[in-house]
Order: C-alpha cells, then structure tokens, then sequence
C-alpha cells in the first residue's frame, strides 16, 4: 500500500522525539492536538494567522499556538535552541524563504546531530511554477551573499509574470504537459506589482525558487560540498501528485551519504522529463476522474 503523504513527511520520525514544525499554518503535520511533541515556527501569531485564513474559510481551530515568531532575522534568532531538536518540519517552506542558504544553516543549528529535516517541496512541473527556470546553487549563494530577508525586485516581477495556470487549476497533480496553459499575469501587471513592492517595502510572499527532485539533490549536495551544510540524504520519495518528499540527516559524514554523480543529476534535471511513473500514473487516472465527471 503506497505511503501517504504524512507517512512520507514523517517516515523517519519518532514521536517520542521533540520536534519543531516550521510554516505549519493550518495543515500541521505533526499536530500538538495529535500528541505530537512539537513547537511551531511561523511568520506570525495564531490569531493573526486564524484572521489571515477566516477569509478562505478555514476553520480556525486547525491553527495551532505559535511558539516562534520568525522575523527578518531568520529562523535561528527567533529560536534560539542549538542543537536542540530530534526533527524539524517544513512542507511548502523552503520555495518560499528569501535566504534559503540561511535557512537550512538554521535548521541545521536547531537539530542535534543525527537529528532529521524533512521538506515536502513542489515540483514546478506540476505547479504555477511551470514556466519559470529551475533554481540554481549560484542562485542560492546570491541570495545569501547579499543577506536577502526579503525577495529581490525582479524575482517578484518573475513570480507573476511567469505564473502559470490551466484552465482555473494552480496545481494539476501528475499532468507535466504544456497544454492549456496560460498566464495568470499580464508583465504590466507584474511590473506594477514589483514596484509597488519597491515603493513600500513590505514582506511579498511569493514561490521564488523552483525545482524538480534533481535538481533539488544538487543544490544540496553543492553546499554540503562547500562545506557550508552538513545534511546527509536519509530518505527520499519521488514525486507523486505535484510534490516531493526529501530527509536529511544532520552528520559530519554528510559528504559520504552524496553518491548520485553530480553531472547525471544535471542532465536529468535539465532534461526536465515529464516525472515518475508514480505521478504519470497518477495523471492518467486525474485525467479520466475529470472525464467521467463530465458525462
């Protein structure tokens, strides 16, 4: 029987250990309610974030107590607990931080050693992300040479430009084709929300890295490379839907756990194939749902 998504998310956590969920919002994974032993990390309180979601009609009650403000100082600062966590949560984050370079520094400091990060992240061949290039390490080291704690101007002006949608759908889990997309955005009103970004200042929450498994692999293992992150692969699951599910394990020996070679990840990510045959699997069958529906 395939794993569900928590079971993923989850595969290598114990719940007797301590953990910390980041950006859990209304979906936790490891829900404090559930017996989870967890303290969450968000970019605000809980009655800020149950007003912020009262107008997708979201029931309140599934926001948990937030016990970290994250701020621009980052997830460290807000923190402040080394080496303190058995695991840390993040599904949807990482697409979403500024730094993410700093970002899993952070996560790395919270954990003890031998301690487990588990990402879910999307593939943007299944998402609004289509369109857009796949992220790079030099993009990442950019971004954390210049100490971003907000998205730059021109990575707003790509989030809308180049978001992409078919039909009404955001997410169309399983279908990688380019058929019956459109722009979500005309670039007047891109630029016009990237200046209006310039002229206020205010955080925009936008996806500003894309990725698919590949490539993702390579962006890690480069900075574990550089000697700038210690996260060894533990567990992997390809994508399924429009998202896939990745653990590292905090170790000194994280060079060793690297084995793919770095040039066949490349050519894989690069040739951006249509996905697994999971998720090809699975948009087969979406694709006759919607039409059996439709009779």
């Amino acid at each position: 029987m395939p794993l569900s998504n928590t079971q993923k998310t989850l595969y290598l956590i114990e719940k007797a250990g301590f953990g910390l969920e980041i950006g859990a919002s209304y979906r936790p994974v490891a829900a404090k309610r559930d017996g989870w032993n967890v303290e969450v990390a968000d970019h605000a309180p809980a009655e800020e974030l149950r007003e912020k979601y009262a107008a997708w009609g979201v029931d309140g009650s599934l926001i948990e107590e937030v016990d970290h403000i994250v701020d621009n100082q980052g997830l460290f600062a807000a923190v402040k607990k080394e080496s303190h966590f058995d695991f840390i949560v993040a599904s949807h984050v990482i697409e979403h931080v500024p730094n993410p370079v700093q970002f899993l520094i952070d996560c790395q400091r919270l954990l003890k050693e031998g301690g487990i990060l588990s990402l879910v992240v999307p593939d943007k061949r299944f998402c609004f992300d289509i369109l857009k290039p796949i992220s790079t390490t030099g993009e990442f080291l950019q971004a954390y040479l210049d100490r971003r704690t907000k998205h730059s101007p021109g990575t707003i002006f790509d989030a809308y430009a180049l978001h992409a949608k078919k039909g009404d759908l955001i997410v169309w889990p399983g279908d990688g084709s380019a058929s019956g997309l459109s722009f979500g955005h005309s670039v007047r009103e891109a630029k016009a929300l990237m200046d209006e970004f310039i002229d206020t200042g205010r955080f925009v929450d936008v996806h500003a890295w894309q990725f698919v498994p590949e490539s993702f692999k390579i962006v890690v293992s480069d900075l574990v490379e550089l000697e700038m992150l210690y996260l060894e692969p533990a567990a992997f699951f390809d994508t399924v839907d429009h998202q896939f599910h990745i653990s590292l394990r905090k170790s000194k020996d994280a060079k060793q756990g690297w084995k793919e070679p770095r040039l066949k990840l490349a050519k894989r990510a690069m040739a951006n194939p249509r996905g697994s045959y999971a998720s090809r699997l699975r948009g087969i069958f979406t694709r006759l749902k919607r039409r059996m529906a439709k009779r």
